[in-house]
């Protein structure tokens, strides 16, 4: 037998899976369902959901330690009517018009060694749409051509249609005891937010990295820790808006970007006190730099372990790197079925802990939130959960002495916090605000909600440019309806989002409806 043949049989052979990685927005909502499970006092009270994706055990019938098994088939269709909207949707991208996404795989075990292939492919009819008007003042064309220089996030993805085939929930990992050790393509996030994430969302399609993580919370005489150490490779998206948004007057203020790749370095800890019951505390910090400005020093490799204070570094800022960093709360009280979380971000350096005590807020993003369950039966598999959450990205008043920049951008960094044109953290992007309440109805095989979200766009840019004028921010007042239901190896999820944009880019009472139809099958071989 020769190895092809070899290799074909292993695959198809049967065996026994230990875990899987549950991907970040599977349309069943498996993470968001265990996290109501903890909330009820029926899964692991150790487990932070403050690092995904998650572990799910699986069992099959082992033979010789090697175990396979199919991944669920994906097929997610979407259709939206006027203008692009979207959050935490991957690899898939901002466009008017219809857009599909299809994945499916494989997941394979032996030993130590795991291997899941779980490929994405993405379709996108991208039409055109109203962009920032032309015709705006000449401080409103600046400002938005300030923004447009420093990150990577086009208005549209070229003018025609989008076609991406990538590895997305992909990785190889060898597991040691608690450890894992590997290489990924998946989604990450980390932080306690179920709507945004400051540093690390779902919101762009994963990007190759190498990761040393924990499988599930260490045990200590402290207490338990979970963590996450990455370095990676941050993609560009190859796309631009088009030339007559950079020329104001006859001159062009277009800085081009450099073609290379970004280098990312990033670290996530969150401590669970043994004294505290429902208590987890953490810090997210990440790095990036184009790669051929990279050092060659361990430091260099590994910022997220160097000072948070500025002046205990040698020449930082000639190194062209930028860091974001964030602290997070997250505290269940399983008693009353209640959640509370919070996560603060900086989005630069400090240069001492007196200058931290001084100006708290310069440079600072925050979210918070929380989370209450109201059972309908004693078995706990019929309940209604509420979800309250606050974003905020804007810059503090400090920004009038003292302008750190909008989150996500850069002055060195021109492609900002991104991958393939999408912002890595909050989906509602640089100097985004966004409030969303949810309710949703669950049952073992089916859930249903209506999500309300007020939606700020890029507070600091607005502010900048229309100084005599605050009446026509844009807002978009969305109502989302979902539903899902499983039918023995069928997962049905469908959503109808209706969006009000208010002040649409900007204008005065140019109120726009936009509507967004989804529908997305799973199938489990």
């Amino acid at each position: 037998m020769n190895t092809k043949h070899f290799f074909i049989l292993l695959l198809f052979a049967i065996g026994k899976v230990t875990a899987q990685s549950i991907p970040v927005g599977s349309i069943d909502l498996a993470e968001q369902r265990a996290r109501n499970e903890q909330l009820l006092g029926k899964g692991d009270s150790l487990v932070s959901f403050t690092l995904r994706p998650l572990l799910q055990k699986t069992t099959f019938d082992s033979k010789k330690g090697f175990a396979f098994h199919y991944l669920p088939v994906n097929l997610k269709q979407q259709y939206t009517s006027f203008a692009p909207f979207g959050q935490n949707d991957g690899a898939m991208i901002p466009a008017k018009g219809y857009q599909t996404q299809f994945s499916a795989g494989i997941h394979a075990s032996y030993g130590s060694l795991e291997i899941q292939v779980n490929p994405e492919y993405i379709y996108a009819a991208n039409q055109n749409y109203d962009t920032f008007p032309l015709t705006e003042t000449n401080i409103a064309r600046l400002g938005n051509i300030d923004y447009l220089n420093h990150a990577d996030i086009p208005d549209r993805f070229g003018d025609k249609a989008y076609h991406y085939l990538g590895w997305g929930q992909s990785s190889i990992k060898l597991n040691i005891k608690n450890i894992a050790v590997g290489i990924s393509t998946e989604n990450l996030w980390w932080g306690p937010g179920q709507k945004n994430s400051l540093i690390m969302s779902n919101n762009a399609p994963g990007f190759l990295h190498f990761t040393i993580n924990t499988r599930k919370p260490i045990q200590t005489f402290l207490g338990s820790f979970e963590g996450q150490l990455i370095n990676g490779r941050l993609e560009n998206s190859g796309f631009d808006n088009p030339n007559e948004d950079y020329i104001v007057d006859g001159i062009n203020y277009k800085i081009p970007k450099r073609p290379d790749w970004r280098y990312l370095s990033g670290i996530s800890i969150n401590y669970h006190p043994k004294w505290v019951p429902g208590l987890f505390l953490g810090m997210n910090r990440v790095f990036q730099i184009y790669n051929t400005d990279l050092g060659k020093s361990f430091s260099d490799y590994f910022p997220v372990i160097i000072s948070l204070e500025k002046n205990k570094l040698t020449n930082e800022d000639a190194k062209s790197r930028d860091q974001l960093f964030s602290l997070f709360l997250r505290w269940v009280f399983k008693e009353s079925n209640v959640e509370i979380y919070c996560e603060n971000g900086w989005n630069d350096y400090s240069q001492d802990l007196m200058d931290f005590i001084e100006t708290p807020s310069h440079s600072k993003a925050y979210l918070f939130g929380f989370s209450k369950i109201f059972k309908f039966n004693k078995s706990n598999d019929h309940y209604l959960k509420v979800n309250f959450e606050n974003t905020q990205m804007q810059q503090s008043a400090e920004r009038i002495d003292f302008n750190a920049g909008s989150w996500y951008t850069h002055g060195s960094i021109l492609h900002g916090y991104t991958n393939r044109g999408q912002v890595l953290g909050a989906g509602i992007g640089p100097s985004g605000s966004s409030q969303t309440l949810d309710f949703s109805i669950w049952k073992k095989d089916s859930y249903f909600g209506v999500e309300l979200e007020r939606y700020a766009h890029n507070l600091d840019f607005y502010y900048n440019v229309y100084p005599d004028d605050y009446r026509h921010k844009w807002i978009d007042l969305s109502v989302k309806t979902y539903a899902y239901r499983r039918y023995k190896n069928w997962g049905i999820q469908a959503k109808l989002n209706t969006i009000y944009m208010a002040n649409y880019q900007y204008q005065k009472d140019q109120g726009k409806l936009n509507l967004q139809v989804q529908f997305a099958l799973q199938y489990h071989l």
